[in-house]
């Protein structure tokens, strides 16, 4: 058998696994090629750890409770565990009870990811107990503690004693300050958000996405456009990549300012769509007092790419819908398009049979939507239909309905 080493090395560098079915393998091994003797708690230890990164805290309790020897790290790789999921996170403080039972002193990483649990839970009382063990415990002068101090105030909407914390300490990074941006922001102190980022420029400290994020919320709110719009250029000089939050925040701000040229050029070049984007998008164009037009279709046809699921694309549709673009044949096209990457197509027929005036981009879309989906039988039916309505066949339609012949039929696709 390989030394217990080797397996600690195997199941270190194995950061790859992803699914609680992997992460079983990896725990088959430890069972298959070490005895109970050799097995030291670290190799315990960072299987508990693997199966809650797959979410499978199950999994991670299981390993725990059979564990013939805990140390203290075994504690808090399931303190972590517990501390990330809302429902669980309670649980996170009942170990650290346990710890005491089995005589382990907790060291700055227990209590740093105990705060963790009670940001997660927003429980300002767990939060405050968890603060006077780290007295007793003394450890404050942690610099990781009182940044998890200072975020869990923060999340707490404890402002006075975020500011404590906050004062309190020497070295102020870059998540200390977004921390005290966002408690600001969170009980609407937005004007002092907005004083705290000018005063983390002039120490020097560098904003990350999160941070211009939240600065351009705060802009959004006060109406300040111009100085996001300085924000926007700050971003850019910086080379800062925007995520999806800071290009969600960006969009906003200039559909909230009337600029909508910038607004829709900008959507049509973000990726990976959420409904935040798509409901900005669509309130904007509503307060735009703008026509559903080829601008609409083209930003709405752009994200249709982008394997939207099924709720999220309802969520999509009845945004649509609210807004009274439904009927709007060049919206309504795209809206059957997403039903169809969705695999969607009673959704898809819907949105076909509600628009009256239906053009041959729009028969097309539902002949090659069911051709995609194999559907053979549905995609000649529309075809034949679409002859009737003596609509001109384009290359398209004809494709789609010749593929169609080809493929294997199926009754009817969902």
């Amino acid at each position: 058998m390989p030394p217990s080493y080797e397996i600690a090395a195997l199941i270190q560098k194995c950061t790859s696994v992803t699914s609680p079915k992997q992460a079983r393998q990896l725990h088959a091994l430890l069972l298959t090629t070490t005895t109970d003797g050799s097995r030291p708690p670290h190799l315990y230890n960072n299987v508990i750890s693997k199966y809650w990164r797959c979410g499978s805290l199950g999994d991670s309790r299981k390993m725990f409770d059979k564990m013939p020897q805990r140390n203290l790290v075994s504690f808090n790789a399931l303190i972590a565990a517990y501390s990330w999921d809302s429902n669980s996170a309670i649980l996170a403080c009942e170990l650290f009870n346990e710890m005491g039972v089995e005589c382990l002193r907790p060291n700055g990483s227990t209590f740093t990811i105990l705060l963790r649990a009670s940001y997660t839970l927003e429980d300002w009382l767990i939060g405050s107990l968890i603060h006077a063990q780290v007295l007793k415990f003394g450890f404050l002068s942690d610099v990781y503690l009182q940044t998890a101090l200072l975020g869990m105030y923060s999340n707490c909407r404890d402002l006075e004693s975020a500011r404590k914390v906050f004062g309190g300490m020497v070295e102020k990074d870059v998540v200390a300050w977004n921390s005290m941006i966002f408690g600001n922001l969170k009980i609407d102190e937005t004007a002092e958000g907005l004083s705290l980022f000018d005063g983390m420029l002039r120490t020097g400290i560098v904003p990350t996405q999160f941070t211009y994020s939240m600065v351009l919320t705060a802009c959004n709110r006060l109406r300040y456009f111009y100085p996001g719009k300085l924000i926007h250029a700050r971003v850019i000089v910086s080379k800062t990549l925007a995520d999806l939050a800071l290009q969600n925040s960006l969009f906003d701000m200039y559909c909230n300012s009337g600029d909508t040229r910038v607004a829709f050029g900008m959507f049509k070049g973000m990726c990976n769509l959420d409904l935040v984007s798509w409901n900005t998008m669509i309130s904007g164009k509503k307060t735009s007092f703008l026509k559903p037009d080829e601008n609409t279709f083209a930003v709405i046809k752009s994200a249709t790419g982008t394997d939207l699921v099924s709720n999220y694309g309802k969520s999509l549709h009845g945004q649509v819908t609210k807004a009274g673009f439904e009927k709007s044949i060049f919206v309504g096209t795209a809206l059957v398009s997403m039903y169809f990457r969705n695999a969607e197509s009673d959704d898809a027929q819907k949105v076909f049979y509600s628009i009256i005036k239906k053009d041959v981009v729009l028969w097309t879309e539902m002949i090659m939507g069911f051709s995609r989906l194999t559907d053979g039988e549905n995609a000649i039916k529309f075809f034949y239909e679409m002859c009737q309505e003596d609509h001109k066949i384009d290359s398209f339609a004809l494709s789609g309905v010749l593929s169609a012949l080809f493929r294997p039929c199926h009754a009817k696709t969902r």
